[in-house]
C-alpha cells in the first residue's frame, strides 16, 4: 500500500503505500495459521460514530480477520470527528504534516501550530471565497511509479502525509529529521549506522500514519454531495499557489500497537474512484460517474501512465485478494496453482479478508446513513479496500508472515503497480516494500524503517558524536 516519498494533509510524500523498492529474497518459514472465522458477519459498533478514541489494540482473540477490519473501521471514524478545541476541522486535520518535521532548516514546527508552506499560512483566509484552507500539497508523483494519477478532467490528484502526536513526539526527540541521525532510513544517505549501533530503535506502540490523496473538484463535484470536501492550496513544482475545492479520495491509515510491531497498514477509498478491471462495465455505486475510470473510452489502457492524458482506472485485486481479479499476463490460479496466492491455505486465509471486509464495510455504511444526526452521512461514501498485518509479532514481515489483503491496494495511490513494479503475479501490497531492506539485501533497518516517511529528510548534520541525543533512549530498546 505505500511507498518511499506521503503528508496534514501533507505532503512530502514518503510513508505508506507500494513502492519502487528492490525485493528482498523470500524467507522460507512455516506459516503461523490465522484460524477460520466461519462467519460472514462483521459488525461496526454504533458508538464508533461518534467517539474519537483511536483503538489502542486490536479486539478480541486477534485471530480473525474481521477483528482487524473492525480496529481499522473504528480507527477511520474516530479520525473523522470534530477535533478537541477545534471544531472546523476534523481529527485528521490537526495532525503534524510531514513538510512540518522534515524542514531544510530551523527546527520542527511545534505540535499544536500550523506550519509554513512556500504558499505561505494556510490558516488566512482567501480573500476571493473567505474560506479558511485545511489541506496544502505540491505533490502529484505515486510512491512507487513516481507517475501521476491525472484525473478525468485534466486535473492531478495530489497527497499529503501527516503523523499523531505520539509520533511526532518521537521523531523529534530522537532528532530524524536531520540527515545524520536518520543514516540509512533515508536511502543513500550516510551517517550513524543505525543497523548495528540502534537495532530495535522502533516507533512508539501508539504511533499512527496517514496517508491522503485528493481530487481536485469544480463546484458541481464539491456541491455533489459524494466527497469530503475542503478548502485546499495546491502548487505544482514551484508554480503558483491555488485555491480550490479538494475531494478526499483515498486514506491509507498505518498503526502500531504492542501486539503488532510490524504495523497494521489498511486503505479506504471513495466508492466512485474506480471499477474491478473484471467488470468494467459495472456503474459507479454512488450513481454519477466513475472518478478515474471513462466507460466511453474504447482505445484507453487501463492502469498505465500516459504524460498529459487521463488515467483509465481498475481494481485489479478486489480487497486485496491475491487470489483473484486480474493478473499480469492472465498468470492466473489457473495458470499457475502452485504460486503462494494460489495455494489452499492462502485462499482459504484470503476468502475470509474479504467476506470480513464486505461485511463491516455494509455494517458501518448502514450504520452512518441511518445516523444522520450523529455524524456526517458522507463517510458512508467510502469504504475499506484492504488491510495487512503480521501474525505472531514477527519482524522484518516476510510474506509467509503477512495475513489479511495480501495484495492490498489503493486505486487512487497505487494505481500503476497494482500488481507491484515489476507486475509480479505474486502477492504485493504495502509491507513488500515497507520491508526493513537496509542498503543490501543481507541487511534489515531498525524497526522504525517500515515508515518511509524518511525520505523527506533534508536537513544536514546532527548527532555530531555518532548517538542519537539521550531523548532518544526511550525508543531503542523494543520493537
Amino acid at each position: 500500500m505505500s511507498h518511499r516519498p506521503f503528508s496534514m494533509l501533507a505532503v512530502a510524500l514518503g510513508a505508506m503505500g507500494l513502492m519502487a523498492c528492490p525485493p528482498k529474497p523470500v524467507i522460507e518459514a512455516p506459516r503461523t495459521p490465522v484460524p477460520s472465522t466461519g462467519t460472514s458477519s462483521c459488525p461496526a459498533d454504533p458508538a464508533w460514530l461518534t467517539s474519537s478514541t483511536l483503538p489502542s489494540e486490536v479486539p478480541g482473540n486477534q485471530q480473525t480477520a474481521c477483528n482487524f477490519e473492525q480496529f481499522m473501521w473504528q480507527s477511520m471514524l474516530a479520525l473523522v470527528q470534530p477535533a478537541s478545541g477545534d471544531p472546523t476541522r476534523l481529527q485528521f486535520e490537526t495532525w503534524m504534516p510531514s513538510y512540518g518535521i522534515f524542514i531544510k532548516d530551523g527546527t520542527p514546527t511545534p505540535w499544536g501550530q500550523e506550519p509554513p508552506t512556500s504558499c505561505g499560512s494556510i490558516q488566512k483566509a482567501s480573500a476571493t471565497t473567505g474560506k479558511t484552507p485545511r489541506v496544502y500539497s505540491d505533490i502529484t508523483k505515486q510512491a512507487g511509479s513516481e507517475q501521476p494519477l491525472i484525473d478525468l478532467k485534466g486535473e492531478f490528484v495530489y497527497y499529503g502525509m501527516s503523523v499523531n502526536q505520539s509520533e511526532y513526539t518521537m521523531l523529534t526527540a530522537c532528532q530524524l529529521y536531520k540527515a545524520n541521525c536518520a543514516g540509512p532510513l533515508k536511502p543513500g544517505n550516510k551517517g550513524i549506522d543505525l543497523i548495528s549501533k540502534y537495532p530495535n530503535l522502533s516507533l512508539p506502540d501508539t504511533a499512527v500514519e496517514l496517508k491522503t490523496s485528493w481530487m481536485v473538484l469544480d463546484d458541481a463535484g464539491a456541491a455533489s454531495g459524494l466527497f469530503y470536501v475542503v478548502p485546499g492550496i495546491i502548487q505544482y513544482k514551484g508554480g503558483p499557489c491555488r485555491q480550490v475545492n479538494l475531494g478526499l479520495t483515498g486514506m491509507h491509515i498505518v498503526s502500531k500497537t504492542p501486539n503488532f510491531p510490524a504495523m497494521i497498514w489498511a486503505t479506504f477509498e471513495h466508492r466512485n474512484n474506480a471499477p474491478d478491471c473484471s467488470n468494467t462495465s459495472a456503474p459507479p455505486p454512488l450513481g454519477g460517474s466513475w472518478n478515474f475510470y471513462n466507460p466511453k473510452c474504447t482505445t484507453c489502457t487501463t492502469n498505465t501512465y500516459q504524460p498529459g492524458t487521463p488515467a483509465q482506472v481498475c481494481r485489479m485485486h478486489p480487497d486485496g485478494d491475491s487470489a483473484t481479479g486480474t493478473f499480469p499476463g492472465g498468470d492466473d490460479c489457473t495458470a499457475d496453482p502452485n504460486q503462494f496466492a494460489c495455494q489452499d491455505n492462502t485462499r482459504k486465509l484470503l476468502a475470509e479478508s474479504t467476506a470480513a471486509i464486505n461485511a463491516i464495510n455494509s455494517s458501518v455504511q448502514a450504520l452512518i446513513q441511518a445516523n444522520p444526526t450523529r455524524i456526517n452521512k458522507v463517510w458512508a461514501n467510502y469504504e475499506l479496500v484492504g488491510n495487512v498485518w503480521t501474525v505472531g509479532k514477527t519482524l522484518p514481515p516476510y510474506l509467509q508472515a503477512q495475513a489479511g489483503s495480501l495484495s492490498a491496494a489503493n486505486t487512487s495511490m497505487e494505481t500503476f503497480v497494482q500488481n507491484g513494479v515489476a507486475g509480479v503475479n505474486n502477492t504485493y501490497s504495502c509491507l513488500s516494500c515497507h520491508n526493513m531492506q537496509g542498503p543490501t539485501n543481507s541487511q534489515y533497518l531498525p524497526p522504525v524503517g517500515l515508515s518511509h516517511l524518511f525520505d523527506s529528510v533534508q536537513m544536514p548534520g546532527g548527532c555530531s558524536d555518532g548517538s542519537l541525543p539521550a531523548t532518544c533512549n526511550a525508543y531503542l530498546n523494543s520493537p
